[in-house]
């Protein structure tokens, strides 16, 4: 009647779990599992076949069985020996035979926690991690029994276990037969969980690829626009000197009035000053390409700050005063009087910035501040030039973009003002082949800020004795 009982809480058990647990959470099911298992070893217990007045026959050690085919951590089938030995006292009370009975319930967990470990190794089939576990199990239960059980060992094993170890063997084959199929389903139901959630991280990877592509593709659709607007502008740029290159020596050639040497020496400096120009965004163009190609050389030197100065301001004076701007120049006291640069590549670095500067100030100043500033994540300081200006200043969203090749802030702006727009590209290129960088505060209608930082390394005369 006993046997009759168990399983059908084993029935009922299943039939709870299946209709009420199985759409629960994974943490939610594994606890319901391990109260389950806990409470079938309390019925083996509390139903089991008993052999005289201090002696139970009981399948105990079931739930622990089961436990190694179902769960996959070790800790879990710990919890439920536990969970087990504590129930044990409910049965008969604190006496010897339950203690004994609590110790070998505990070392049935450990030989099951070690089975589920192993399973986790192996990849086993049901059949054989059922079998090695209803013998390792049994077979240890009788050893803890036998050992310090409430029965002499001889008597044990003549008049008790030779009948009752067969009689476990095969109900606990019995019992692992009936919950197969549970088995099944729950093997069935962590499949699809895994699945799910291998489909949940694809889906992410996919909509991340997604957002991606969608990035690239409109990074390409601006590169393509900017890159329009670059040949548009110099095209624009080309044009214009071009026209005046052909017309002007179309003129001087057709020219009949040797006597008039003026007008021809006026129209050779337009046709010199334009090609100049053609010049200039030439090299800017072959600069661009050297820079990307690695095959720019820096070539170290002396630069005396106060000719740098000098040189600089005789170059914009006239330009400013052209436009009636103001252009102020300020060096700090502690900028030594010499430094070692590459001058060639400062000078194209500050004329790129002062003739942006120029180009977009119709009105106010233009100011170049040299300055030095402590280096915190280095033992050289930096030396700093800023121009500041009053221009049309540049939008927040289109900060970054200026100092990329092809793409320009405003196209429309740029064929309005002139330019191919590489000066930025370029200064920022060199910059950081120096060693510097070059950053830009600016708000729309505000004017702008260039800062170019530079390592400062001063230049002594012993520099020089060592450069011969």
């Amino acid at each position: 009647m006993n046997i009759c009982i168990l399983i059908t809480c084993a029935y009922l058990f299943n039939l709870i779990f299946k209709y009420t647990l199985q759409q629960a959470s994974w943490n939610v099911r594994q606890i319901a599992l391990v109260a389950i298992f806990i409470s079938s070893g309390w019925l083996t217990m509390f139903f089991g076949v008993r052999i005289s007045e201090h002696m139970l026959f009981d399948l105990r050690a079931l739930p622990l069985i089961f436990g190694t085919l179902f769960f996959r951590k070790y800790y879990l089938l710990l919890i439920i020996g536990l969970g087990i030995a504590l129930a044990r006292y409910t049965i008969t009370g604190i006496s010897p035979q339950a203690f004994t009975g609590s110790i070998n319930i505990l070392l049935l967990s450990l030989l099951a926690a070690f089975l589920v470990a192993l399973y986790q190794q192996r990849n086993w089939s049901y059949k054989k991690k059922a079998l090695i576990s209803i013998l390792s199990i049994n077979t240890l239960q009788v050893i803890g029994i036998a050992s310090f059980g409430a029965v002499k060992t001889s008597v044990y094993l003549a008049t008790v276990g030779i009948y009752t170890y067969p009689t476990c063997l095969l109900l606990s084959a019995f019992f692992v037969f009936i919950i197969r199929d549970f088995y099944s389903e729950q093997l069935q139901a962590n499949k699809i969980r895994n699945m799910n959630i291998i489909l949940r991280k694809q889906t992410k990877q996919l909509l991340e690829s997604k957002r991606e592509l969608e990035q690239q593709a409109h990074q390409l659709t601006l590169t393509s626009t900017y890159k329009s607007q670059f040949i548009a502008n110099m095209s624009h740029e080309f044009k214009t000197p071009l026209n005046s290159i052909i017309v002007l020596s179309e003129l001087i050639r057709e020219f009949d009035d040797p006597a008039n040497f003026q007008e021809v020496s006026e129209y050779a400096g337009i046709i010199h000053t334009s090609g100049n120009e053609l010049l200039l965004m030439l090299n800017s163009v072959l600069d661009l390409s050297k820079i990307e190609a690695g095959k720019m050389d820096i070539v170290w030197q002396p630069v005396v700050m106060e000719e740098l100065i000098y040189y600089i301001r005789q170059q914009f004076q006239p330009l400013t005063d052209a436009q009636k701007l103001r252009f102020d120049i300020t060096t700090a006291p502690d900028v030594p009087a010499m430094i070692r640069m590459d001058a060639q590549k400062l000078n194209q670095i500050l004329r790129n910035l002062i003739m942006n500067a120029i180009k977009f100030t119709e009105q106010g100043s233009i100011k170049l501040e040299v300055e030095v500033r402590p280096n915190t994540d280095a033992s050289v300081n930096w030396i700093v030039f800023t121009v500041d200006d009053t221009g049309i200043g540049i939008a927040s969203d289109k900060q970054q973009l200026i100092f990329e090749a092809f793409q320009q802030g405003d196209g429309a702006s740029n064929r309005k003002y002139g330019g191919t727009g590489l000066g930025l590209s370029i200064s920022l290129q060199l910059a950081k082949l120096l060693g510097g960088s070059l950053s830009l505060q600016s708000e729309k209608d505000q004017g702008s800020r260039f800062s170019l930082s530079l390592p400062l390394h001063e230049w002594h005369a012993q520099m020089e004795e060592a450069e011969e």
